[in-house]
C-alpha cells in the first residue's frame, strides 16, 4: 500500500485563511494597476490642459492684436488724442447758406455749427475743440444762438480769429474758454446796426404809386416807400439799444471784465489782434497751430494731438438751383405787385 503523504500546513485549498490572502493580494495588485492608470491619465490630462492653455493664449494674443491693429486709438473711450477744428466763416445766420458754382458755403449756419458742436462734444475721441473764426458778424439771434451754444459745450473751446473776428463772431468767440488771434486781424466792432432802405424818391421818378393801408401806427415802421418819422427813429433806437445791453453784458462776463469797461471800448471800433490782446478782448497773439496747441493743453491731450476738421455739408447744384429760384421768384412777384397796384391806381 502506498503512504499518503500529509497536506502541507496551510496549503489546504479550502482552508478560509488561505483563500482570504489570495483575495487580498488580488486586490492590492488591481489597486496598483488602477493607481498606475490614473497617475498616467493625470498626467496625460496635465499635458493636454497645459497644451490647451498655450494654444488658446496664442489665439487671444494674435486676436488682441489683429483688433487693435485695426482700430483708431483716437477712437477709443478715454483714450482719444484728438483736437476738432470747427470752421465759422461768412455771415452767422439761421437760414441756410448759398453758395458759389461748386457748392462752396458762402456762410455759418448756426444748425450746421450747433450740430458739429454737438458731435465733437459727445465723441469720446475728441478731447477740446477749436473755432477757426473769419467771420465779419452775422444776425442778432443767430450770433447770440451760437454764442449759447458754444459756452454750453462741455469740452474746452478755443476760438482762434484769423483774418476778421468782428461783431457777431466776436460775440461767438467771446463764450470760449480761450482767444488766440493774429497779431494784425480785425476783430472787436462791439455794437448793433440797423440799415434800412428807402426806394420812395425812385419809385416817384419812375412814376410808380404805392398806398399802404394799416391797422396800428406802427405796422409799416420802416416801410421802404415813405421817409421815416423823428418818433419812428426814436423808437428803433431804443430796440437797438437794448440789443446792444444784452451784447456788452454778455461779453463783459465772457471776458470777466466790468460793464462799464467793455462799455467804454464798445463803440463800433474795430481793433487790430495786437490792440484787441492789450484791452482784454483776446487772451494769446497767434494761429490756427497756436490754439491747437492750447486747445491740446486745455485737454490734457499728450504729445502730438490729431487734428479732426469738421466740415458743413456742401451744397448741391439742386440746393443752388432751388435757392436762386426761390430768390429771382420773390423778386419778380414784388415787381409785378408794385407795378399791378400802380396799374389799379
Amino acid at each position: 500500500m502506498g503512504l499518503k503523504r500529509p497536506a502541507d500546513e496551510g496549503s489546504n485549498p479550502s482552508d478560509p485563511n488561505l483563500f482570504s490572502l489570495e483575495k487580498r493580494k488580488g486586490i492590492c495588485k488591481a489597486n496598483s494597476v488602477i493607481k498606475e492608470f490614473k497617475g498616467k491619465m493625470k498626467t496625460r490630462w496635465k499635458a493636454l490642459i497645459a497644451f490647451g492653455a498655450v494654444v488658446f493664449l496664442a489665439l487671444t494674443v494674435g486676436l488682441l492684436y489683429l483688433l487693435i491693429s485695426s482700430i483708431d486709438v483716437n477712437q477709443l473711450p478715454l483714450i482719444g488724442q484728438k483736437v476738432a477744428v470747427i470752421p465759422i466763416k461768412g455771415t452767422i445766420t439761421l437760414e441756410g447758406c448759398s453758395g458759389g458754382i461748386f457748392g462752396t458755403a458762402q456762410c455759418a449756419s448756426v444748425s450746421t455749427i450747433k450740430e458739429m458742436l454737438k458731435n465733437a462734444d459727445e465723441d469720446n475721441s475728441v478731447r477740446a475743440i477749436v473755432l477757426d473764426i473769419n467771420s465779419g458778424g452775422g444776425y442778432v439771434v443767430a450770433s447770440r444762438e451760437l454764442e449759447r451754444a458754444v459756452k454750453d459745450t462741455k469740452k474746452p473751446v478755443v476760438a482762434c480769429i484769423r483774418e476778421v473776428g468782428t461783431s457777431g463772431a466776436y460775440y461767438v468767440a467771446s463764450a470760449a474758454d480761450s482767444i488766440v488771434a493774429d497779431r494784425d486781424s480785425i476783430t472787436g466792432s462791439i455794437g448793433v446796426v440797423m440799415t434800412i432802405q428807402h426806394y420812395y424818391g425812385l419809385l416817384e421818378k419812375l412814376g410808380i404809386n404805392v398806398t399802404v393801408i394799416k391797422a396800428g401806427k406802427s405796422k409799416d415802421l420802416g416801410s421802404p416807400y415813405r421817409e421815416m418819422t423823428e418818433e419812428e427813429k426814436r423808437e428803433l433806437k431804443e430796440v437797438i439799444d437794448k440789443i446792444y445791453y444784452d451784447f456788452v453784458s454778455d461779453v463783459a462776463k465772457n471776458r470777466n471784465l466790468s460793464f462799464s469797461y467793455v462799455e467804454k471800448i464798445s463803440d463800433g471800433s474795430i481793433y487790430l489782434g495786437s490792440d484787441a490782446k492789450d484791452l482784454g478782448l483776446v487772451d494769446y497773439l497767434g494761429n490756427l497751430d497756436d490754439a491747437i496747441d492750447i486747445a491740446s493743453e486745455l485737454g490734457r491731450i499728450s504729445g502730438e494731438p490729431a487734428i479732426e476738421e469738421a466740415k458743413p455739408r456742401k451744397i448741391s447744384l439742386w440746393d443752388l438751383f432751388r435757392i436762386s429760384a426761390e430768390d429771382v421768384g420773390s423778386e419778380i412777384l414784388s415787381v409785378i405787385h408794385i407795378i399791378s397796384q400802380n396799374s389799379n391806381d
